[in-house]
């Protein structure tokens, strides 16, 4: 049977927030079985925001939670290394009101996790399993979802960018190891023309070299390159496993975006949860 697992030991973090530019910080350990991830904010008496999609406040180029005047922002890096580790139960202590965005991707998290192990809890482990399709559609950016015996993920990213274009990966498995390996060092990503406008908006006060791959119309601004060729896809595979940690367990799905991001990925996770019926709560055996 499979079973609830928690990280062995609390580890900490500490950086700059991607988008408020602020120092920031957390501290994540282990939580009971049924607790799942929860995000602890504010003083002596922290407001507790559990990782799930009523609680989403904001999709606006990063996940934001939200509850009782309370928020923490830019979640979906330590979601995604959390879920695709196979972490079910964890407690989140910020110190700031964004997670710290570290380099970009969620390989510091992932690498943390796996130096102080994870933990079997003795509770059998929730899945969700589809049970009938799914389609989410925004002009020409889809979501379509598809009944499968276990995750698996096919993603198309299309950019106007030379060094970008069109990409597509496929991993029709998808476990702990491979996440660890071939999505979780992907980083997040920009287009110089569009930073200006970013930071006027109030985000992307806290990016630059050292956490986010910056494509201006030279190529590739970053000194050491790209950590794959397909570095932009890979990333959008992350933020996917991310947001889909909002639906409180793991996914048993075929899942196949075109064009997608987190405010489409919010979209069929809501889709999800508004139809129990087709995506019900079962026990892995």
């Amino acid at each position: 049977m499979s079973i609830e697992k928690t990280l062995a030991e609390s580890v900490s973090f500490e950086g700059v927030g991607l988008h408020s530019g602020e120092a920031t910080g957390c501290e994540v350990g282990p939580a009971p079985p049924g607790t799942g991830i929860v995000f602890e904010v504010g003083g002596p008496a922290p407001t507790r925001i559990p990782a799930r999609a009523q609680y989403v406040s904001s999709t606006r180029n990063a996940t934001t939670l939200a509850r009782g005047g309370a928020a923490v922002a830019t979640v979906e890096h330590l979601l995604a290394a959390l879920s695709g580790l196979g972490v079910d139960n964890a407690r989140v202590v910020m110190a700031g009101p964004e997670l710290p965005i570290l380099d970009g991707s969620a390989r510091p998290f992932v690498e943390a996790i796996l130096a102080v192990g994870l933990e079997a809890e003795g509770r059998p482990r929730r899945w969700r399993k589809l049970l009938r399709e799914i389609c989410v559609e925004d002009g020409d950016r889809r979501i379509r979802l598809l009944p499968a015996d276990a995750l698996s993920i096919h993603y198309v990213a299309d950019f106007p960018h030379p060094c970008v274009g069109r990409q597509s990966i496929r991993f029709d498995t998808f476990s702990p190891a491979l996440f660890a390996a071939e999505v979780a060092p992907a980083r997040t990503f920009g287009f110089a023309h569009e930073i200006e406008a970013l930071q006027a908006a109030g985000l992307g006060r806290g990016g630059s070299l050292e956490n986010t791959v910056v494509f201006d119309a030279e190529g590739v601004r970053n000194p050491g390159g790209l950590r794959f060729p397909d570095e932009v896809v890979r990333h959008k595979v992350l933020d996917l496993v991310g947001d889909l940690a909002l639906l409180g367990a793991p996914l048993c799905a075929r899942i196949e975006v075109l064009k997608g991001g987190h405010a489409l990925h919010r979209a069929a996770v809501d889709a999800l949860l508004g139809d129990p019926d087709a995506c019900p709560f079962e026990s892995a055996v």
